[in-house]
């Protein structure tokens, strides 16, 4: 009741409060006449009389004080005049507060940007019931460089079957279907007919035991039965149970929230019933999907372990640790290669009755092995530390933002010494003072916050518009609650910080102190140190972010600078998908296209391949060797399947042997062509002409039996995974080259996958060309959309997007660094001349000449630079280590960049040393000393 009581009588004092304040002043003057009245007759003049008693009384003004700060809610009182005392002083200094404003919006901006995807993609744990239990299975090989591939069926099934350690396991593909697995192509992309139009949307194979792992029930409608996804059409590469689940974003942008549940939709040409959608936001792996489909896995596929086509998640059961799930793992690693004849309940895709397909031969640990991950750090990859990063810099901006106007501030506080000192000998306490500038510095800090989180979102809302896919989870990306909260917490703690800055050092409230020092310099040389210490940090702090900036910059020009193995300039691109309706429909068309496409004015050359360079995932492919003397397969890391002219339109030279021509279409022999790479590692410096490889196609191309194919040719390494990353095992298969029965099965074909990238040799623009490739792809087939239309350069700028990003952001960061540490330098100096005008003008007077007032205004100025550079460069040297990852071609610790970079802040600190030392140079002593 007693708390009850006060906030009671907050309210009535509140409500009531002036004629309070009426009541009070009145009660007051009656006290004061009363008292003089006394004095009066005891003889006292009037006048006399009512000093005496206001003497008594301890001020008028000053009483009142006293009693409202007894009154519950006085606090209220005193922030709302110092809030409107506050703001009546800020309007009072409009240049000040416009440059305070200022800072803090980009240093309060910065850093609320940057948490923000800090928060959505590192700390917001991933969109699923109990996260932390998702686990992702891969696989990767000792030999080589490209790590974290995919999973072969009879691996997947093996695992699952043996693990005691998860509750759910469940796999999925977004690679291409050329391998074999009976997707037909449709993992990645399909074309959905939705009104008029075929819509190009992003799509995911999945087994019924994926969504049920992750714990997502749809939005509408159910998932996948147990059993559904498993089930193949009789005809393979035809694809899965005519069923499909969509996005709740695809249901809302293709279909307009209309009942969807039961409606039959054109996939890839094929009509597939919709039986669900998904919750909002629900993804896979940061994969953006917006249609899932049954992986449909043919009965063949699930005994070849040389098909590594499925991602693997699984969830631990409620009683299980990572470790002892990695423990049970390494325990199946153990025993992998003494497993043999394991087989996997399966249905039959005719009858439907229960059957088992034997697995053949288990997986080798010396051709690759397994590896668990938590689902999380799966989908950030290697993202976190950049992100770090960017999180640092803009926190080093901000140090740098708070150094700069709490000198600032005390510059301000100086002007303002003869007003504290007046209001303190008028009764303000030390703590009321310290209550005030604080209160003002807070105002200013929560204005500047407020600005800086409208930068924030304009910032994010840039960032996700020019890099889309730089980084994890930006369809994440949001300024909810918490950040909101940081960026309200780091405003009030920064408006506290320099807010507090005079009053640290004890010269606000000091009046015998300001009488004495009067116009004279005195007590100059402390207030002078400490702007210096703030100086020299943000020239510090402002080196180290330069030479990070300076760094990431060097990467990026050094990976432009990689040869990729071919010529990206002058090429324009795109995908498209053909409906495959039957076997091998798609090459002649794909052809037909080809050859209208070449006869276009300004194209060239022309041709298509089914996957472009820069993005590309490995596939690692185990590739029969002819004579390996019993030896494991070969692992190919790329298989490409090219069309004519590929060789000559990419500009990759072939080392030895020759390109695909027209014998290798109309002669029965079988022809591939390969890199540096494979050559190497297959035939390690022998001639590799001649010899012979059996291509892992799986079941998906019409053949029981894979035939041998004899290598015709050694291209250039291409670096399909980004120029970045070393360059894979390739193997190049030429489109619709017919062969003769093998061993009396149907006739062989290499088919053209559905999807395939039509790349043109062209000077033209892709928006030049785009009317006439859209009439050229709609003669073959109108219901096929053109996706991705883009120059390849645009391609490979979207490869080095994130590299790009961080040099772009922290070189932002850097010279909004600079920025302030030249402003901060001059303005030290500056202020530094003002309080020595008498003293320069003695000098000049007695016969000082104008260089040597130069050099020593601009000495000072030079040595707070110089130690700021030392310091800078041994901060740069410290965080070296957390640089290195993310440099390509260049060193954490490289003197070219130190030394630009110093030089360069080096001759920004003069230039900012120059003015106020001319300044200084021109001052008039007669002037000076009459003053």
């Amino acid at each position: 009741m007693t708390l009850l009581h006060r906030l009671a009588s907050v309210v009535r004092w509140m409500v009531h409060r002036d004629r309070a304040e009426q009541e009070l002043h009145d009660e007051l003057e009656t006290f004061v006449e009363m008292a003089a009245a006394d004095h009066v007759r005891d003889g006292a003049a009037p006048e006399e009389a009512r000093r005496s008693a206001v003497l008594h009384l301890g001020g008028v003004e000053q009483a009142k004080e006293r009693v409202r700060s007894a009154r519950h809610g006085a606090w209220l009182d005193e922030v709302g005049q110092d809030l409107r005392y506050g703001i009546r002083t800020l309007r009072r200094s409009p240049v000040f507060t416009a440059v305070a404003l200022l800072t803090l919006a980009l240093g309060i901006g910065a850093n609320t940007a940057i948490f923000s995807i800090l928060r959505s993609v590192i700390l917001r744990p991933l969109g699923y019931p109990a996260p932390e239990q998702l686990m992702r299975l891969t696989a990767y090989s000792p030999a080589s460089p490209l790590k974290g591939f995919r999973l072969s069926t009879p691996e997947y099934l093996e695992f699952r079957e043996m693990s005691r350690s998860f509750a759910e396991m469940g796999a999925f593909s977004v690679g291409d279907g050329v391998s074999g697995g009976g997707s037909g192509g449709w993992a990645g992309a399909v074309n959905l007919t939705a009104g008029d139009r075929p819509l190009r949307v992003r799509s995911a194979l999945v087994d019924d035991r994926l969504l049920a792992t992750l714990g997502v029930q749809p939005e509408q409608g159910r998932l996948f039965a147990p059993g559904e996804t498993d089930a193949m059409t009789a005809r393979p590469g035809i694809g899965g149970p005519p069923v499909a689940i969509l996005s709740h974003e695809l249901w809302q942008s293709a279909f307009g929230g209309q009942p969807i549940l039961g409606r039959t939709v054109q996939i890839d040409g094929r009509p597939l019933d919709i039986i669900g959608v998904m919750p909002p936001g629900f993804d896979v792996m940061d994969n953006h999907t917006e249609i899932w489909l049954p992986i449909g896995v043919h009965p063949v596929i699930r005994g070849l372990r040389e098909n590594h086509i499925l991602q693997v998640i699984g969830r631990l059961k409620d009683d299980v640790t990572p470790q002892a799930a990695e423990a049970e793992l390494g325990t199946f690693l153990e025993n992998w290669g003494g497993r043999a004849g394991i087989t996997e309940a399966l249905v039959d895709p005719v009858t439907h009755a229960p059957g088992h397909a034997p697995t053949a031969h288990p997986s080798r640990p010396q051709d690759h092995s397994l590896r668990l991950q938590p689902l999380q750090p799966a989908v950030l990859g290697d993202a976190g530390r950049a992100i770090w990063l960017l999180q640092a810099a803009a926190g080093l901006v901000l140090l740098i933002a708070c150094a700069n106007l709490a000198s600032l501030v005390l510059a301000r506080a100086e002007s303002r010494r003869r007003e504290f000192a007046l209001r303190a000998a008028l009764g303000a306490s030390p703590g009321r003072l310290i209550q005030q500038t604080t209160t003002e510095g807070v105002l200013l800090a929560v204005a500047g916050g407020a600005i800086g989180v409208w930068v924030a979102r304009i910032g994010l809302r840039s960032l996700v518009l020019a890099y889309p896919t730089s980084l994890p989870r930006t369809g994440e990306l949001t300024m909810d609650f918490s950040v909101l909260l940081f960026a309200l917490a780091v405003s009030v703690a920064t408006g506290v910080i320099f807010g507090v800055a005079p009053a640290a050092l004890g010269r606000l409230v000091d009046l015998v102190q300001v009488l004495k020092e009067g116009a004279r310099d005195g007590g100059a040389a402390g207030r002078h140190r400490v702007r210096r210490a703030l100086v020299t940090a943000e020239v510090a702090l402002a080196v180290m972010l330069a030479i990070g900036a300076g760094l990431l910059v060097r990467t990026v020009d050094n990976l432009t600078r990689v040869d990729a193995g071919f010529d990206r300039s002058r090429m324009v691109t795109f995908s498209m998908t053909l409906p495959r309706t039957r076997s091998g429909a798609g090459a002649p068309a794909l052809q037909r296209l080809l050859d209208a496409l070449r006869q276009v004015p300004g194209v060239h050359a022309a041709t298509g391949m089914s996957d472009l360079p820069f993005h590309r995932l490995a596939q690692r492919y185990n590739t029969g060797v002819e004579n390996a003397d019993g030896g494991p397969v070969a692992s190919v890391d790329y298989y490409q399947f090219v069309m004519s002219d590929y060789f000559s339109t990419m500009q990759i030279p072939v080392v030895a042997g020759r390109r695909f021509d027209a014998r290798d279409t109309s002669s029965g022999n079988r022809a591939v062509i390969i890199n540096e790479t494979l050559a190497n590692r297959l035939w390690k410096g022998r001639d590799p002409i001649g010899q012979r490889l059996r291509p892992n196609l799986g079941a998906s191309l019409g053949a029981s039996i894979n035939p041998w194919h004899t290598v015709i040719g050694v291209a250039r390494d291409v670096r399909e995974a980004g120029v970045d990353r070393d360059a894979g095992a390739e193997l190049y298969l030429f489109v619709d080259q017919p062969g003769p029965p093998v061993d009396g099965s149907e006739r062989w074909e290499t088919t053209a996958p559905p999807t395939m990238h039509i790349v043109l040799r062209t000077n033209l623009p892709a928006s030049t060309l785009a009317p006439t490739l859209d009439r050229a792809v709609h003669a073959v087939d109108p219901s096929v959309p053109i996706v991705g239309l883009r120059e390849m350069t645009a391609v490979f700028d979207d490869s080095i997007g994130r590299p790009r990003l961080l040099a772009r952001l922290l070189g932002g960061f850097a010279g909004l660094a600079l920025l302030l540490a030249v402003i901060g330098t001059y303005g030290v100096l500056s202020f530094m001349v003002a309080e020595r005008r008498r003293e320069i003008g003695i000098r000049v007077a007695m016969g000082a000449t104008r260089s040597s007032i130069v050099a020593l205004v601009t000495k000072q100025g030079l040595v707070i630079v110089s130690i700021g550079l030392a310091v800078g460069l041994g901060g740069a040297l410290g965080l070296s280590r957390l640089l290195g990852s993310l440099l390509f071609g260049v060193g954490p610790t490289d003197p070219i960049t130190m030394v630009v970079v110093t030089s360069t802040i080096a001759i920004a600190a003069a230039l900012a040393c120059g003015l106020p030392a001319w300044r200084a140079a021109r001052l008039d002593p007669n002037v000076v000393l009459r003053a």
